[in-house]
């Protein structure tokens, strides 16, 4: 066959003509592969560092999971230390205040300038002499801190009295249960053992759980710190949550049906 030129093709020059062609293509190949090979050594480099990476964060964050238990261990003791300290600082709180007790709805002014003179008084006047054979010995007695308001509607400061005997404030107590009504100037007064703030708040958990029970007409009290003493059929019970006497109350009043 003739070629273009209008020379034979031998076997020869197809020959070399495809021994180059194959050639061409090998170093072609050769060139993309060389560039593969490089590429993958450059992509295992790449795994093996993350690799590597992800290992020391996995270390890291083993080493922090740990830390983190033995920190909320601690936090756990450090709340319980708390817990315990602040019981122990209320409780010597409300023992300092053994003596002492609240007078509540007293007229502000109504002292004058003597305040123990005046409560000595006041205490004659609500219960009368004979209950008080024995003189009271009061050892501080003051509003407590404020600024008076002139408004009427407005609750006056209460009265904070402290006794020198402790018998003295059980005695104004048991008298002021007895009696129930206190009158001063036409004022009902209320008397009260004097607590520290959270110890009142505990106690005053129990204000609709009492008011339950003096619907149902059973007798009950509060005891010191915070627990609900309850007379009932000739068996005194006892509850320190008021959840604890709700759930008296509602078998109490299913029974009564």
């Amino acid at each position: 066959m003739d070629s273009d030129m209008g020379q034979p093709v031998t076997n020869k020059t197809l020959v070399e003509t495809l021994q180059q062609f194959k050639n061409e293509m090998l170093s072609h190949f050769d060139a993309k592969l060389d560039t593969i090979h490089n590429s993958v050594h450059q992509m295992q480099d790449s795994l093996n560092s993350m690799k590597t990476t992800v290992g020391e964060l996995e270390g890291r964050v083993g080493s922090n999971q740990d830390e983190l238990s033995r920190l909320e261990t601690r936090i756990k003791q450090l709340e319980k230390q708390n817990s315990y300290l602040a019981e122990k600082v209320e409780d010597a709180e409300n023992r300092s205040r053994a003596s002492n007790i609240r007078l509540l709805r007293v007229p502000e002014g109504s002292e004058g300038r003597d305040m123990i003179g005046f409560v000595g008084q006041l205490f004659i006047q609500l219960f009368g002499q004979d209950k008080l054979p024995s003189p009271l010995v009061i050892e501080r007695a003051h509003r407590s801190l404020g600024t008076p308001n002139p408004n009427p509607k407005t609750a006056p400061r209460p009265i904070l009295v402290r006794f020198l005997h402790f018998q003295d404030k059980l005695n104004i107590l048991r008298l002021s249960r007895d009696k129930k009504e206190l009158l001063f100037k036409g004022n009902r007064v209320h008397i009260y053992p004097d607590f520290s703030a959270g110890l009142m708040e505990k106690r005053r958990l129990f204000t609709t759980v009492k008011k339950k029970l003096r619907d149902l007409d059973i007798e009950y009290a509060m005891q010191y710190p915070a627990t609900l003493r309850v007379h009932v059929e000739g068996k005194k019970l006892f509850f320190r949550s008021p959840d604890e006497a709700e759930i008296f109350i509602r078998d109490f009043s299913q029974q009564s049906l």
